[in-house]
């Protein structure tokens, strides 16, 4: 779970656009997430799979905890 403010221990997953086995590109809209103030739409950090969802709609997730997996062509593995 990304950070999206200073203060932010925690967030809850509005809704993912992307579900197991779409291609995503680094840059496109992968999830949004409700935080303290505002709801954000959270971007893929990299491009690939996504293999694995961790947190569906509706959870609170911990910053820094994985929400998903995207395994790319330099990661043939997926999660662990």
């Amino acid at each position: 779970m990304p950070k999206l403010g200073y203060d932010m221990s925690a967030g809850r997953i509005v809704g993912w656009r992307k579900s197991p086995g779409e291609m995503v590109q680094r840059g496109e809209v992968l999830l949004e997430v409700e935080g303290d103030k505002a709801t954000v739409d959270i971007e893929a950090i990299q491009s690939g799979t996504l293999v694995a969802i961790v947190h569906e709609a509706g959870a609170e997730v911990r910053v820094g905890e994985e929400i998903a997996y995207i395994m790319t062509v330099d990661n043939q593995e997926g999660p662990p």
